[in-house]
Parts: structure tokens; sequence; C-alpha cells
């Protein structure tokens, strides 16, 4: 299986983006992964709060993603939205809360698609 994956976005751009392409080598069965991601409680579309403890401060982070597969080619891609409900910054414990996520959803991608080959 060949695989390209590549973030961009961060806490300046309140928004982090993954695309991940996986290429498989014989056709993927469409319907399968998407019904399982569709009633996939990892993969659900959801919103996340961070708060600062002692305090009502805290930061909301959006996440959606969507799968797209054509032939032998798997494409996941996730949006994170970092909302900010008070007058706080964004911190990097939120940047790696995000990154976090991202490395773990991918493990758990890569592992549907591996009994498929």
């Amino acid at each position: 299986m060949k695989k390209k994956i590549e973030l961009s976005g961060g806490l300046k751009e309140m928004v982090t983006y993954c695309t991940a392409i996986y290429e498989l080598d014989s056709d993927v069965d469409a319907e399968m992964i998407n019904d399982i991601i569709k009633q996939s409680p990892i993969f659900e579309n959801k919103s996340f709060s961070t708060s600062v403890l002692g305090t009502v401060q805290r930061t909301t982070v959006n996440r959606s993603s969507k799968v797209f597969i054509k032939g032998n080619r798997v494409t996941l891609q996730i949006r994170y939205e970092i909302l900010r409900v008070v007058d706080i910054e964004p911190t990097q414990k939120d940047e790696d809360w995000i990154q976090s996520d991202i490395s773990h959803l991918l493990k758990h991608f890569e592992l549907l698609l591996a009994p498929i080959e």
C-alpha cells in the first residue's frame, strides 16, 4: 500500500487540514468502507472542548472527516477548526491534541484498509 499524507494549517490559521491518499494493489469495496466510516464512532464529525483549569474559559475544536474512493485509490480528508468561546488564545496543548488525534485516526483508518490488500 502506497500512502501520502499532507498536513497544513495550525494555531495561527485556526484550522488544520489533513489529506491522506492511499493506493492499494486492487480496487476497494467502496460501499463497505463508506458504511464503516458512516457508522463509526471514531470517524464521526464532532466538537471537542478543552478547558482552562479552574475557569469557565474553553476552546472548542470542530472535527469533520470525509472519505473518497475511486478504484484502488482511497482518500481521507480531515478538517479541524478551532473556535474560541471566550477571549483566550489556543495553546500549544490544543495543537498537540489535534496532532495526536490525527495520528490516531490515521492508524485506525490504515487498519481498516490493511485486510483489503
